[in-house]
């Protein structure tokens, strides 16, 4: 494995400071609740109210360490799209590799969008830029499936479930299908991707592939 394919392993093992930036302002919020509010609201950069479309309607917003969250989410867009570009010649040169590449760089994009433009500041940005993080980006996870199948199965079967779990998630979100809470279902778009790239990024770098089998 080449030093540059090894930065990018690294880029996505590192994705990990989306759940410590995550934590860290939730703590500066000690009202916020993970059940029910969306993870957007930790960016918000004024306190006031908001009207949140789960049954609990209108809420107080305010999160002292928002400029924390929104610094992780850009930093997260900038790490994902770096592991793309520098693990890019990596992966088994099939016709469906530069499509999942594409789609998780752009997924990448997405979250880098979200966390420049808070949810209380440029909302049309933000929503498009989580709706690339969200929604775009679970394609590139089961395209990828495709593009390892069938050098590595069991990769393939967790990055095809990663995709669909995310994908349904967000899904649920968009429906205002909020099964445990609207919180809830977010997480289960977001969370599992931010998964992917730290298992992946820790399973390059521990030699788990073996790219003369492509």
């Amino acid at each position: 494995m080449t030093g540059q394919i090894r930065l990018g392993a690294l880029c996505w093992l590192l994705t990990v400071e989306f759940f410590v930036a995550q934590f860290v302002a939730q703590a500066g919020w000690p009202g916020y609740s993970m059940l029910s509010n969306d993870i957007s609201l930790l960016g918000a950069t004024t306190c006031g109210t908001f009207l949140n479309p789960a049954p609990n309607g209108i809420m107080p917003v305010c999160s002292p360490l928002a400029l924390v969250f929104n610094l992780g989410m850009v930093l997260n867009g900038i790490l994902v799209v770096l592991g793309v570009w520098l693990t890019r010649d990596f992966w088994p040169a099939t016709r469906l590799r530069i499509a999942a590449l594409w789609l998780l760089a752009l997924g990448g994009d997405g979250t880098m969008l979200a966390g420049l433009f808070p949810l209380d500041t440029v909302p049309a940005l933000h929503v498009f830029g989580a709706a690339l993080a969200l929604g775009l980006a679970c394609f590139g996870f089961i395209a990828m499936a495709a593009v390892v199948w069938h050098s590595h199965r069991r990769f393939a079967l967790y990055s095809l479930a990663t995709g669909v779990l995310a994908l349904l998630g967000f899904i649920l979100y968009v429906s205002g299908i909020y099964l445990g809470g609207r919180g809830t279902v977010e997480r289960l778009a977001a969370w599992p991707q931010t998964l992917w790239y730290m298992i992946t990024g820790a399973l390059m770098l521990r030699g788990y592939f073996r790219p003369s089998a492509w």
